[in-house]
């Protein structure tokens, strides 16, 4: 028997593309794709409640709509849209800074796809134990993420949150890629010291590397 073909998934930027084309249902997608991580990422950047939060992302996606024309396909799609959401954060911080707050929503949304933590345990010779994440080391690591300074937390959720290559953030950031290279270190080796001060971490274990 010959089972039915599976429909290949069109790509972001193709439905970018057909969401130029006047195709409201292919902007709907994009939103179901990456409604979630920007609100994840717009919490833990501005340390803000899930209600502000999405405030924002709605905000961010009026953008989407008003820039959609500016979008080049030959351009990877997360990369210019967390251009745009990054770009419309530090405005944010900048006008409406008194407005932040400094509790956070931790119930995202089960829709929630890829990482919400960094992968923090790495055994000698860069292999990954298995880690099983209670709710006092969760807090530990968020609270960790949220002492960083601004342009070192920029480049961490990029990279651990988000998924990020070196390069897009260098991108989406408009910093140098060495710079980026050097931020994440630092933020690696920030948050391992403040994981081992509060008894989360051990000295033996390593934060991801800078690859």
């Amino acid at each position: 028997m010959f089972g039915l073909a599976k429909k290949k998934e069109i790509s972001d930027e193709e439905m970018m593309e057909n969401f130029q084309n006047g195709d409201s249902a292919a902007f709907d997608e994009l939103l179901s794709r990456y409604g979630s991580k920007i609100l994840y990422f717009i919490m833990k950047k501005l340390n803000m409640s899930k209600p502000g939060a999405e405030d924002l992302m709605q905000e961010i996606f009026i953008k989407v709509i008003e820039k959609r024309d500016t979008f080049n396909i030959d351009r990877k799609f997360s990369t210019w849209l967390y251009t745009v959401a990054n770009n419309r954060c530090i405005d944010y911080m900048r006008v409406d800074k008194n407005k932040l707050t400094s509790s956070l929503d931790k119930d995202i949304s089960s829709e929630q796809k890829g990482t919400t933590h960094l992968e923090l345990v790495k055994s000698e010779g860069n292999n990954p134990e298995e880690y099983s994440y209670n709710k006092q080391i969760k807090a530990c690591v968020d609270e960790g993420v949220n002492e960083l300074k601004e342009d070192l937390k920029e480049v961490f959720l990029l990279r651990e949150i988000e998924g990020l290559s070196l390069k897009e953030i260098a991108e989406v950031t408009g910093a140098p890629l060495n710079t980026v290279k050097t931020r994440l270190r630092t933020a690696y080796l920030n948050l391992r010291e403040h994981l081992i001060s509060t008894g989360c971490f051990s000295q033996e274990q390593n934060l991801g590397s800078v690859k």
